[in-house]
C-alpha cells in the first residue's frame, strides 16, 4: 500500500502554530458542559446547544472540532455521540480531567504563556514579569477561580497516579507516612489500603485543610490519615518512617529546592526515608519525550520551577544533605527517587 506522502514543512509548522485552538476548544467544551449534555447518548446539535444554552450554530462548530479531536464522533444520523475520549471531560467521570481543561483555558493559565519569548529571555517567570508576582501562591489568591480548578485538576491528576506507587514500592513495616506539600492528600488511599495498619499525615498549606478531610472521609480512611498545617520551607514533621515528595521539587528553583530538601533532611531520624516523586528529563529530548518538555516549560513561564535529569536531582539531594541511595520507575513514568541523610 502506498503510504501518504508527507505535509511539506510549511504545512506542518502552520499546523503547530495554530495548534493554539485546541486547549482553547476543550476550555470551552468544559465551561460550558457540552460532554456532560451528551452523557446519557447521542444528541443533535440544537438539542446540546439547548442543553448548554449557547448559540445553535456556534455549538454546531464547536462539536465538529471536538469531532476532529476524537472527543465525539459526527454520526450519519447527524447527531453527536461521545466517545471514551470525551467521556474524560464529564464532571463526574471516574478519569475526569475537567477540571485541568478548565484550568489551562483560563486566564491564570492563559495569559502568562504569551510571555514565553520573555521567558526564556530574562530565565524570570511571566507572572513576575507582569505584575511583579514572587511566588506562584500569590497568582492563585489573584485567580480564586482558576485556584480552585488547579486544586481539584491536582486531585484528578494525582488519582489518576497514585495506583502506581504502592504497585512499584514497598512500605512493609512502615508505621507512618507523610505526605510533604500534598494537597489534599490523593496520593495516598492506594498507600494506605494496601498496608492496613500504616497511617499518614498531609502536610501542606492551610488552604488545602478542608479538601484534604472531605477526601479522607469520602475514602473512608479519616480515622488512618490527619492534616497538619505548615510550610515546608520552615519547617516538616518528624517521626515517621517515609516522606513523600510528589511534584513538589520541579515548582521551584535549585535554592529554595535545596530548601524544602534540607526541611525533609531534619525530619528524617533512624531508617527514614524521603522518596522524591518526579517525572525526570532524559540525557537527550527527542520527539517522544514531548510531554516532559511542555510540561518543562510550563515550569519556567508559570512558576520559575524546572523539570530536571535524575543526575540534577542527585546534586540537589547531595547538597541538602541527603544520599539517593536507588531510583525506582514506575508504570506511569513517575520515578521515585529514594534518598535517606547522608550522615
Amino acid at each position: 500500500m502506498t503510504q501518504p506522502a508527507a505535509l511539506p514543512a510549511r504545512f506542518q509548522l502552520t499546523r503547530m502554530i495554530s495548534s493554539v485552538w485546541i486547549p482553547q476548544a476543550l476550555y470551552a467544551a468544559a465551561k460550558l458542559g457540552v460532554p456532560d449534555a451528551l452523557a446519557g447518548g447521542p444528541q443533535p446539535s440544537e438539542k446540546v446547544a439547548l442543553a448548554v444554552n449557547a448559540h445553535p450554530v456556534a455549538t454546531l462548530r464547536l462539536l465538529r472540532a471536538l469531532a476532529a479531536l476524537g472527543l465525539v464522533t459526527h454520526r450519519e444520523d447527524g447527531a453527536f455521540e461521545l466517545t471514551p475520549l470525551g467521556r474524560a471531560l464529564t464532571a463526574d467521570a471516574p478519569d475526569s480531567v475537567r477540571s485541568w481543561a478548565l484550568l489551562w483555558g483560563g486566564p491564570m493559565m492563559w495569559e502568562p504563556w504569551g510571555k514565553l519569548a520573555e521567558c526564556v529571555r530574562t530565565g524570570e517567570m511571566a507572572p513576575k514579569l507582569m505584575s511583579g508576582i514572587d511566588t506562584p501562591f500569590e497568582l492563585m489568591e489573584r485567580h480564586p477561580e482558576d485556584a480552585a480548578h488547579f486544586n481539584r485538576s491536582m486531585l484528578e491528576l494525582t488519582r489518576g497516579l497514585a495506583p502506581a506507587l504502592p504497585a512499584s514500592y514497598d512500605f512493609s513495616g512502615a508505621r507512618q507516612i507523610v505526605d510533604v506539600g500534598g494537597g489534599f492528600g490523593a496520593l495516598l488511599p492506594p498507600i494506605l489500603r494496601a498496608h492496613p495498619t500504616l497511617r499518614a499525615v498531609v502536610y501542606d498549606l492551610e488552604r488545602c485543610a478542608e479538601g484534604s478531610r472531605e477526601l479522607f472521609a469520602r475514602e473512608g480512611l479519616a480515622e488512618r490519615c490527619e492534616f497538619r498545617a505548615g510550610d515546608f520551607f520552615a519547617s516538616v514533621p518528624g517521626g515517621a518512617d517515609f516522606y513523600l515528595l510528589k511534584s513538589v521539587i520541579h515548582d521551584w528553583d535549585d535554592a529554595r529546592s535545596v530548601q524544602i530538601l534540607k526541611r525533609c533532611r531534619e525530619a528524617l531520624s533512624g531508617h527514614a526515608k524521603l522518596l522524591v516523586l518526579e517525572w525526570p528529563v532524559p540525557e537527550r529530548v527527542g520527539p517522544q519525550d514531548v510531554g516532559i518538555v511542555g510540561t518543562d516549560l510550563n515550569m519556567l513561564v508559570m512558576v520559575g520551577g524546572i523539570e530536571r535529569t535524575l543526575a540534577e536531582y542527585r546534586s540537589l539531594a547531595s547538597a541538602a544533605g541527603l544520599r539517593v541511595t536507588r531510583v525506582i520507575p514506575t508504570p506511569v513514568g513517575m520515578h521515585a527517587i529514594e534518598a535517606v541523610r547522608a550522615s
